[in-house]
């Protein structure tokens, strides 16, 4: 081997840098591609046999609690408006 493969490992804590850590994994991925085999031609064709090891851990229970508090509070406030 010529030199040793690098390994990456983020953990987001918003949604922008999540957003942001798989734009980056997806410009690695076609850098690396890009350095195996330059050009455009046959590269679908790459990318469905070249292999990597992709480990995606996706936690929504933040995201869906948010969602949640959002709902109660709208659902209070139509409550009081009905109310008056």
């Amino acid at each position: 081997m010529l030199f040793e493969p690098p390994k990456y490992e983020w953990e987001a804590t918003t949604t922008r840098e999540a957003l942001e850590y798989l734009q980056a994994a997806k410009d690695m991925i076609a850098a690396h591609m890009a350095s195996l085999a330059p050009g455009a031609q046959g590269r679908m064709e790459r990318e469905r046999h070249t292999p990597i090891k992709l480990t995606l851990t996706l936690d929504l229970g933040p995201l869906v609690q948010c969602i949640n508090d959002r709902r109660t509070v709208e659902a209070l406030t139509a409550d009081l408006d009905d109310l008056n």
